[in-house]
Protein backbone atom coordinates (compact mmCIF):
# COMPACT_ATOMS: atom_id res chain seq x y z
CA UNK A 1 0.00 0.00 0.00
CA UNK A 2 1.43 3.16 -0.82
CA UNK A 3 1.59 6.49 1.48
CA UNK A 4 -1.38 8.61 -0.55
CA UNK A 5 -3.67 5.10 -0.14
CA UNK A 6 -2.56 4.94 3.44
CA UNK A 7 -3.52 8.54 4.17
CA UNK A 8 -6.74 8.30 2.21
CA UNK A 9 -8.13 5.48 4.15
CA UNK A 10 -6.79 7.38 7.01
CA UNK A 11 -8.93 10.26 6.50
CA UNK A 12 -11.94 8.09 5.60
CA UNK A 13 -11.72 7.03 9.19
CA UNK A 14 -11.15 10.15 10.86
CA UNK A 15 -14.02 12.13 9.01
CA UNK A 16 -16.46 8.68 9.70
CA UNK A 17 -15.43 8.98 13.24
CA UNK A 18 -16.12 12.79 13.72
CA UNK A 19 -19.20 12.65 11.99
CA UNK A 20 -20.25 10.10 14.66
CA UNK A 21 -19.28 11.75 17.19
CA UNK A 22 -21.14 14.71 16.10
CA UNK A 23 -24.41 12.94 15.44
CA UNK A 24 -23.55 11.74 18.99
CA UNK A 25 -23.82 15.23 20.47
CA UNK A 26 -26.87 15.79 17.79
CA UNK A 27 -28.91 13.37 19.25
CA UNK A 28 -28.30 14.15 22.77
CA UNK A 29 -28.69 17.92 21.88
CA UNK A 30 -32.66 16.68 20.62
CA UNK A 31 -33.34 14.25 23.47
CA UNK A 32 -32.32 16.90 26.30
CA UNK A 33 -35.04 18.84 24.12
CA UNK A 34 -37.68 16.96 23.18
CA UNK A 35 -37.93 14.75 26.65
CA UNK A 36 -37.35 17.01 29.31
CA UNK A 37 -38.18 20.42 27.61
CA UNK A 38 -42.09 20.26 27.60
CA UNK A 39 -41.76 18.77 31.20
CA UNK A 40 -40.03 21.86 32.48
CA UNK A 41 -41.91 24.18 30.82
CA UNK A 42 -45.36 22.31 32.59
CA UNK A 43 -43.90 20.92 35.78
CA UNK A 44 -41.21 23.84 37.17
CA UNK A 45 -42.09 27.09 34.90
CA UNK A 46 -45.26 27.49 35.17
CA UNK A 47 -47.09 24.96 37.34
CA UNK A 48 -50.55 23.98 38.31
CA UNK A 49 -50.38 26.64 41.35
CA UNK A 50 -50.47 29.83 39.04
CA UNK A 51 -53.66 28.90 37.71
CA UNK A 52 -55.15 30.04 34.40
CA UNK A 53 -51.84 32.17 34.15
CA UNK A 54 -49.71 29.10 34.09
CA UNK A 55 -52.23 27.25 31.11
CA UNK A 56 -51.90 30.60 29.14
CA UNK A 57 -47.94 30.76 29.33
CA UNK A 58 -48.23 27.35 28.29
CA UNK A 59 -50.12 27.61 25.07
CA UNK A 60 -48.62 30.51 24.17
CA UNK A 61 -44.80 29.23 24.47
CA UNK A 62 -46.67 25.73 22.40
CA UNK A 63 -47.85 28.34 20.05
CA UNK A 64 -44.52 29.96 19.51
CA UNK A 65 -42.56 26.67 19.05
CA UNK A 66 -45.19 25.75 16.08
CA UNK A 67 -44.95 29.15 14.77
CA UNK A 68 -41.42 29.21 14.67
CA UNK A 69 -41.44 26.48 12.46
CA UNK A 70 -42.54 28.67 9.56
CA UNK A 71 -40.29 30.82 10.62
CA UNK A 72 -37.33 28.56 10.16
CA UNK A 73 -39.19 27.83 6.96
CA UNK A 74 -37.57 30.93 5.65
CA UNK A 75 -34.48 31.54 7.62
CA UNK A 76 -33.05 27.93 6.83
CA UNK A 77 -31.86 28.57 3.02
CA UNK A 78 -30.65 31.87 4.12
CA UNK A 79 -28.23 30.02 6.85
CA UNK A 80 -27.43 27.36 3.89
CA UNK A 81 -26.62 30.37 1.81
CA UNK A 82 -24.06 31.92 4.62
CA UNK A 83 -22.63 28.77 5.12
CA UNK A 84 -22.32 27.84 1.50
CA UNK A 85 -20.54 31.75 0.96
CA UNK A 86 -17.82 31.09 3.89
CA UNK A 87 -14.25 30.86 2.78
CA UNK A 88 -12.20 30.44 5.91
CA UNK A 89 -8.68 28.40 6.45
CA UNK A 90 -10.82 25.88 8.10
CA UNK A 91 -13.25 25.34 5.57
CA UNK A 92 -17.39 26.31 4.74
CA UNK A 93 -18.11 23.93 7.86
CA UNK A 94 -16.02 24.13 11.22
CA UNK A 95 -16.30 28.06 11.41
CA UNK A 96 -19.99 27.18 11.55
CA UNK A 97 -20.12 24.24 13.42
CA UNK A 98 -17.97 25.62 15.99
CA UNK A 99 -19.89 28.56 16.80
CA UNK A 100 -23.15 26.96 16.22
CA UNK A 101 -22.13 24.30 18.76
CA UNK A 102 -20.93 27.25 21.56
CA UNK A 103 -24.06 29.07 20.17
CA UNK A 104 -26.50 26.07 20.55
CA UNK A 105 -25.54 24.63 24.09
CA UNK A 106 -25.57 27.85 25.62
CA UNK A 107 -28.99 29.42 24.37
CA UNK A 108 -30.33 25.58 24.90
CA UNK A 109 -28.80 26.25 28.85
CA UNK A 110 -31.21 28.82 28.69
CA UNK A 111 -34.03 27.77 27.69
CA UNK A 112 -33.86 25.56 30.67
CA UNK A 113 -34.27 28.56 33.45
CA UNK A 114 -36.89 31.47 34.10
CA UNK A 115 -34.77 34.07 33.12
CA UNK A 116 -33.84 35.93 36.04
CA UNK A 117 -37.53 35.22 37.26
CA UNK A 118 -39.04 37.10 33.58
CA UNK A 119 -41.40 34.51 33.63
CA UNK A 120 -43.17 35.67 36.46
CA UNK A 121 -42.26 39.69 36.88
CA UNK A 122 -42.83 40.31 32.99
CA UNK A 123 -44.23 37.51 30.96
CA UNK A 124 -44.64 39.45 27.47
CA UNK A 125 -41.45 40.06 27.63
CA UNK A 126 -40.48 36.07 28.54
CA UNK A 127 -42.40 35.31 25.29
CA UNK A 128 -40.32 37.53 23.09
CA UNK A 129 -36.69 37.00 24.73
CA UNK A 130 -38.11 32.79 24.34
CA UNK A 131 -38.88 33.08 20.49
CA UNK A 132 -35.97 34.78 20.20
CA UNK A 133 -33.46 32.03 21.99
CA UNK A 134 -35.93 29.22 20.54
CA UNK A 135 -35.08 30.40 17.05
CA UNK A 136 -31.19 30.78 17.54
CA UNK A 137 -31.12 27.22 18.94
CA UNK A 138 -33.02 26.07 16.35
CA UNK A 139 -31.56 27.49 13.53
CA UNK A 140 -27.83 26.31 15.14
CA UNK A 141 -29.52 22.66 15.51
CA UNK A 142 -31.00 22.12 12.31
CA UNK A 143 -29.62 24.19 9.43
CA UNK A 144 -25.78 23.12 10.44
CA UNK A 145 -26.28 19.66 11.05
CA UNK A 146 -28.77 19.76 7.21
CA UNK A 147 -25.73 21.08 5.38
CA UNK A 148 -23.68 18.59 6.61
CA UNK A 149 -25.64 15.57 5.92
CA UNK A 150 -26.30 16.43 2.92
CA UNK A 151 -22.61 16.93 2.00
CA UNK A 152 -21.61 13.98 3.44
CA UNK A 153 -24.05 11.84 1.91
CA UNK A 154 -22.94 13.36 -1.59
CA UNK A 155 -19.92 11.96 -1.11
Amino acid sequence: MDAETKQSKGRKITSRLAYSFGAFGHDAFYATLSTYFIMFVTSHLFDKSSGAQGTQMIAWITMIIAGLRFVELAIDPLIGNAIDNTNSRWGHFKPWIVIGGIIGSVVLALLFTSLGGLNTSNPILYLIIFAILYITMDIFYRAFYNQVSQILLAN
